[in-house]
């Protein structure tokens, strides 16, 4: 199956006026962000990969997760999502996905995120290890100062529900219509003379 590079969310400041301004708007919806690498899995009739978003292949055995997702996909079908494997401590092999592509080999790109979610609703099928994103339309200011609480999360990523899914061939441009709210970054600062 053809690889299609995904594109990043935009970077949204938890301070910023637009967060206030989406936080009950009933057009976008609001997901956990996970602290994990971006995985596309991909089934093409008789074989199971598992990739980043850079195009190179994921190598972790991680057998029960691709013997489960493989059992799952229908033939010629890629979801994307985050692989939680230990990045964050004693979190392992878990797979959190948010997003369909291909389904049965037709390419769902154009299709609105509303329309997307309800098939991969039928295609994933929750497990211990697979994690269905949930998704939220209100309360996105509260979900994101829940979500920041617990280390495995990274914040929340909002989405349009009529967006479209964006690829870039030759270089993985921003959605503006997938917007990240991180929690703020720990920085050590070390002063001159090696005190911080």
């Amino acid at each position: 199956m053809r690889y299609y590079y995904p594109c990043k969310p935009n970077s949204l400041g938890v301070k910023s006026p637009y967060f206030d301004q989406l936080d009950n708007d009933v057009r976008w919806i609001a997901e956990v962000k996970k602290n994990g690498w971006r995985c596309l899995a991909d089934k093409d009739a008789g074989s199971f990969v598992l990739w980043t978003r850079h195009k190179t292949l994921i190598m972790d055995p991680l057998k029960d997760l691709r013997l489960a997702l493989f059992s799952m996909l229908p033939n010629n079908t890629r979801i994307d999502g985050e692989l939680i494997n230990n990045r964050t401590k004693d979190v392992k092999g878990i797979y959190y996905v948010f997003d369909i592509l291909v389904y049965k080999g037709e390419p769902l790109f154009n299709l609105p995120l509303r329309e997307r979610r309800k098939i991969l609703e039928g295609a994933v099928k929750p497990l211990p290890f697979i994690e269905l994103a949930q998704q939220f339309t209100t309360g996105k200011k509260e979900l994101y100062a829940k979500a920041i609480l617990d280390e495995v999360n990274e914040g929340i990523v909002m989405k349009k529900l009529d967006s479209k899914y964006l690829v870039s061939q030759t270089r993985c441009l921003q959605n503006p219509y997938w917007l990240k709210v991180k929690k703020p970054e720990k920085h050590i600062y070390i002063k001159k003379g090696g005190t911080t």
